[in-house]
């Protein structure tokens, strides 16, 4: 805010109310040329964004502890003693080798289907829409949320009062309400773009009213489902409760990584479990065991979803920053022509990139999850009939897949 005030920009569009309009319209214009670059990169790198998002999350582990070695910050002597800051950098180098030797024949796979979710992104751009619209109501939703708390509960909120069963069930039913109207647009939106993909690669050409139809199919699963999450959620937050309370650094630490450990396990369980409710037509039980089992035999290349892909992905976001910066800096250069302007607009554009390259990294998860359980159906056998793979792709695929059956 001080950088803010200091560059006189409250007073600019004041002065100027135009100057809003203009650059919310120029950041909407920015964020769908910078999604489209982002799909034609993918379609044409592939598994070479794996590749550059390996190297930079190593050089990104690895960046702390040698820069503080170098220094002197921390002698060599007293590596021994810290050596927990070694271990991101150690996890990372052993993903990264495991990855790119014995699964390299799933880390083709992995790339060719990277490139048919930026082939679907483009040619289905309404894959994109309700991850957004489920961003903006989540948004606006905690904004009022936290207003509604704060004006009605003040005491409660910022903790002058002991929280009690008399003071304190409003805000845990408010909690739960909240938690369960945002877990259920989440998911809405996610069976929505999911349809969208599924749709499209049976060979249709679907519309945003067809991903919508289709998640008003399963809205019943999808209640329950995020009924299921929701008491995930406040048993985390319980154990995280707890686990602050604890005296000592031990009882922290375990009851940490109890709530993360919940938490990742729950994500598994359900990482296919929205795709089949959709595909398949069913409730959310027989979609969280149909789940269960596809990860189950097939854990190898979720969890190379899960790291390289996901390496590969945020190569793209960055893409979104360097962007942003530029075209903030383009506008300071424009608007002022001085350097603190354009180094100050420059800051603030990148701050606005995280919204539309969180909103292309969530679509992008969506489309390739939907495409990897589409992939999986098929070796099964349980989908015949067209798909819409084109033929050079799909013949790397399958050799890519029978190179990876072959390395196992």
């Amino acid at each position: 805010m001080s950088v803010i005030l200091g560059l006189g920009i409250p007073t600019l569009t004041t002065n100027n109310m135009w100057l809003i309009g203009a650059a919310v319209f120029g950041l909407v214009i920015l964020s769908l040329v910078m999604a489209v670059l982002a799909s034609m990169a993918a379609r044409r790198l592939g598994g070479t964004l794996i590749y550059i998002g390996a190297f930079f999350m190593n050089v990104l582990t690895w960046a702390v502890p040698v820069f503080l070695l170098v220094t002197g910050a921390v002698p060599l002597s007293m590596i021994g003693s810290l050596w927990p800051i070694l271990i991101p950098g150690l996890f990372t180098l052993f993903i990264t080798l495991l990855l790119f030797t014995v699964f390299r024949g799933r880390i083709r796979r992995a790339g060719e289907i990277i490139k048919l979710t930026g082939q679907v992104t483009l040619d289905e751009k309404g894959t994109f829409v309700p991850p957004l619209l489920a961003m903006m109501f989540t948004l606006v939703s905690a904004l009022l949320f936290g207003g509604i708390l704060v004006y009605f509960m003040p005491d409660v909120v910022f903790g002058s009062v002991e929280i009690t069963l008399e003071n304190g069930w409003p805000f845990a039913l408010g909690i739960m309400v909240y938690l369960f109207v945002t877990i259920f647009f989440y998911n809405f939106a996610y069976s929505t773009t999911s349809a969208i993909t599924y749709i499209y690669m049976r060979g249709r050409d679907p519309s945003l009213g067809d991903g919508v139809r289709a998640s008003l199919a399963i809205v019943g699963g999808l209640i329950a489902l995020s009924i299921m999450s929701v008491v995930v959620a406040l048993i985390r937050m319980l154990i995280r409760a707890v686990a602050r309370r604890s005296t000592t650094a031990l009882g922290r630490g375990v009851g940490y990584a109890a709530e993360g450990a919940i938490g990742w396990i729950w994500a598994l369980v359900n990482y296919f479990t929205i795709p089949v409710m959709v595909a398949e037509d069913v409730g959310a039980k027989d979609g969280i065991k149909r789940s269960i089992e596809m990860v189950r035999k097939n854990f190898v290349d979720v969890m190379i979803k899960e790291t390289a892909v996901r390496w590969g992905f945020s190569v793209l976001a960055f893409m979104f920053f360097i962007g942003f910066a530029a075209g903030g800096a383009l506008l300071g250069w424009f608007l002022k022509g001085d350097m603190i302007s354009i180094i100050g607009l420059a800051v603030v554009f990148t701050i606005f990139a995280s919204i539309p390259s969180a909103l292309v990294l969530r679509t992008f998860d969506i489309v390739y999850v939907t495409l990897l359980y589409v992939f999986i159906r098929q070796k099964e056998g349980t989908i015949s009939g067209h798909t819409q793979i084109k033929g050079a792709m799909r013949k790397e695929l399958d050799r890519a897949y029978n190179y990876a059956k072959k390395s196992q």
